[in-house]
């Protein structure tokens, strides 16, 4: 089992090459992951344009017309009632793979309509003389920030806003503002390339940390695969065992008893559990003690074989009587869950005591 889980793990792409090559489930897997995480995140764009609208209302107040003002804010809330009203669908109908791809290319849509809106905003300021207003600058940027954390797990969504929200602004500084006007300009075209760039490998990162997940699912699956059959074959190697007649008991290397099946209470009279704990030379017939030390130091140097044992004498403790096995001890020290000696045997009849002159008749 860990053999295969290490094959599984080595056929992980590398970090490098990790976003190559994807089979056609992995790339579905991710552009419908990453389309959730944009529906997630809809309404909370929805309500931070909403608000940042007023608030522009409110400070541009006595530096631009009322009615323009309204209009543009009309603008901005209607767009926003619309995607509220398109998650608002797309949530009570359900989001599954092919919901959620269509949400993720109108959402897009709405985004660019919601940049040119807020784009439309510097050109407002610098038609009432407050082009130079410091609070147009903050509120773009604001709004080109919350755009990445609202859809960073799509760049294009990302652009969608971002590009017609600063354009329009790094124009108008350019063309009405003062002599540093094209400085402003260049340093809102970096910012927009800046935020294009993080969005980019914001989306890179998310789609590792997807891929990533979905390794670990087909890993985890693997894993309780290999868990649910170990255990099944346990527990039926547990029902032979318990259900034959004949006895196991397994002794740890420091030679006690950690397990005895029931079928030892009918060999030895007492029950099973008793004999958990007992000493090898309180069991073994000291007669015996030296053909089983040798059979268990054969059996060292044979992992899993099982070493013939055609006879030997043991008993439930010290005052107890002998009874007379034949069976074979096997080495399983190495083995998982066993980890020490297994001896695996039935009673002798009188006849083959008798005629094998063991002590244990006498």
């Amino acid at each position: 089992m860990i053999a295969e889980l290490q094959t599984a793990i080595s056929k992980v792409p590398s970090r490098k090459a990790r976003m190559k090559g994807l089979t056609q489930v992995e790339a579905v897997k991710i552009k419908v992951e990453r389309a959730a995480l944009l529906f997630r995140g809809a309404l909370t764009a929805v309500i931070a344009s909403s608000l940042n609208a007023l608030i522009t209302v409110a400070v541009a107040w006595n530096a631009v017309e009322h009615a323009i003002l309204f209009s543009w804010a009309g603008v901005i809330l209607a767009i926003a009632l619309l995607r509220a009203a398109l998650w608002l669908r797309y949530r009570t109908g359900g989001v599954g793979a092919r919901h959620l791809s269509n949400f993720a290319r109108l959402h897009i849509s709405f985004m660019a309509l919601n940049g040119m809106a807020w784009g439309a905003l510097a050109p407002i300021f610098a038609a009432h003389g407050a082009i130079d207003h410091a609070f147009l600058p903050f509120v773009i940027a604001g709004m080109t920030a919350a755009a990445i954390v609202s859809a960073g797990a799509s760049w294009r969504a990302v652009l969608a806003f971002n590009i017609p929200a600063l354009a329009p602004l790094a124009a108008t500084y350019a063309y009405t503002s003062s002599a540093n006007g094209w400085a402003i300009a260049a340093v809102v075209a970096l910012y927009g390339v800046a935020t294009g760039y993080l969005a980019f490998v914001t989306q890179r990162m998310i789609d590792r940390s997807i891929l990533l997940h979905t390794k670990n699912e087909k890993l985890l699956t693997a894993l309780r695969r290999k868990v649910d059959s170990a255990h099944t074959a346990e527990q039926r190697f547990r029902a032979l065992v318990e259900s034959s007649l004949d006895v196991t008991l397994i002794f740890s290397p420091e030679g006690r008893v950690v397990y005895a099946s029931p079928s030892a209470e009918k060999a030895f009279g007492i029950p099973a559990y008793m004999l958990r704990g007992r000493r090898t030379k309180e069991m073994v017939h000291p007669d015996d003690m030296p053909m089983f030390r040798s059979v268990g130091e054969k059996s060292l140097s044979q992992l899993g074989e099982g070493m013939a044992l055609p006879h030997v004498c043991m008993r439930s403790g010290e005052g107890g009587e002998y009874v007379a096995f034949s069976g074979r001890l096997t080495n399983m020290l190495y083995v998982p869950g066993v980890e020490g000696f297994v001896f695996c045997g039935g009673r002798l009849d009188e006849a083959a005591v008798r005629r094998h002159h063991i002590h244990a008749a006498e």
